[in-house]
């Protein structure tokens, strides 16, 4: 995640590398020939709970994950946008980077780029 533009603010900001669980995919762009990009609402879980036993959130963010020259695409239920993520990785594959999600609900796949840059805005979206 160091590597990657941005990837040192994210995990400054949650204090690890998330995995993004349960967070909100709120849109998917792909487009040929430009820039694609993933938006997600996502949060930190605190051991904290409240009256009715639900953990607190705190550290809301929108992340938005650009990715360039995408070179593979598997999705499944690309319909079925926003999305709730299970598990969410950036790694890197021989000269590429493979942002790979599955879902909890909705849509959940792979995605292969040349190059990945992660911008984090505080906050709700």
């Amino acid at each position: 995640m160091h590597e990657i533009p941005g990837g040192p603010a994210l995990v400054d900001w949650f204090g690890f590398v998330p995995h993004f669980h349960d967070a909100n995919l709120l849109e998917i762009n792909l487009a040929s020939g430009a820039p694609s990009r993933l938006v997600i609402h996502c949060w930190r879980i605190t051991d904290k709970v409240d009256q009715a036993g639900y953990f607190f959130h705190d550290r809301h963010a929108v992340v938005t994950i650009t990715l360039y020259a995408v070179k593979c695409i598997s999705l499944d239920h690309f319909d079925k946008v926003p999305a709730i993520i299970h598990d969410l990785t950036i790694t890197r594959v021989k000269d590429r980077f493979e942002l790979a999600w599955s879902g909890s609900y909705g849509a959940e796949g792979a995605l292969q780029a040349k190059a990945v840059r992660i911008d984090l805005t505080p906050g709700r979206p």
